[in-house]
């Protein structure tokens, strides 16, 4: 795999990891310190997920764009990068 798609690909994956704790924090016992915590974690993850795809070279144009979505573009990134990895 390309340095650039295993990069694109563990961002990725930080970045949903990093949404799931948001959620499942918020909509169960919803402590006060995490959000504080993981929120800038995730938005810098979003951002770098973001910027590598944007200047990636050789990426598909779907890849770049579904990178931008918030909330599901991690996961949309992740699926579009395994999908290029192959071809």
């Amino acid at each position: 795999m390309k340095p650039l798609l295993r990069a694109l690909e563990v961002l990725s994956v930080l970045e949903l990891l990093s949404i799931a704790v948001l959620l499942v924090n918020r909509f169960s016992v919803d402590l006060d310190g995490v959000a504080p915590m993981i929120g800038p974690i995730h938005g810098a993850l979003y951002l770098a997920v973001a910027v590598t795809a944007l200047f990636g070279r050789d990426l598909l144009l779907r890849t770049r764009l579904m990178a931008l979505i918030p909330v599901l573009g991690g996961v949309l990134t992740l699926v579009n990068v395994r999908r290029e990895a192959r071809r």
